[in-house]
């Protein structure tokens, strides 16, 4: 009898588990997801003189893209810049986010330009944020 039980239970939390996750795994076999990226893309250039920016593909909320402040300035790293862009790009997130996109995966890029004697430079880091939502 204690076998039988068993076999019963372990049935139907089985079975209520399948119709658990049953949506989730028929949108993603339908592939019925729409996709936003935002890449970031912060230059390293001595003096300021880097370009930094925010782009979205496609387009979201009429913004294609945003500018963000360059992380050098004349006297080296400027650590307000940083804040500041930390600030944006979270702002940014917390937007998507908050209207139903779910962040489903992040890609680090870097790229450096080394100088004379092995020095890097200049350079960028990129990164793609890439946010799904079911249709």
């Amino acid at each position: 009898m204690p076998a039988r039980f068993t076999r019963w239970v372990l049935g139907v939390g089985f079975l209520l588990a399948s119709f658990a996750f049953a949506p989730a795994a028929q949108a993603q076999a339908k592939g019925s997801y729409q996709f936003l990226q935002m890449t970031t893309i912060e230059s390293i250039v001595p003096g300021g003189m880097g370009r930094s920016r925010v782009m979205f593909t496609p387009e979201w909320k009429g913004t294609k893209e945003s500018t963000m402040e360059n992380l050098f300035s004349l006297t080296g790293i400027n650590l307000g810049n940083v804040h500041s862009n930390e600030e944006l790009i979270v702002r940014y997130l917390n937007e998507i986010t908050a209207d139903g996109w779910e962040l489903y995966q992040t890609t680090p890029l870097t790229q450096t330009i080394q100088g004379t004697g092995g020095q890097s430079q200049q350079g960028i880091f990129l990164t793609r944020y890439l946010f799904r939502k079911a249709k």
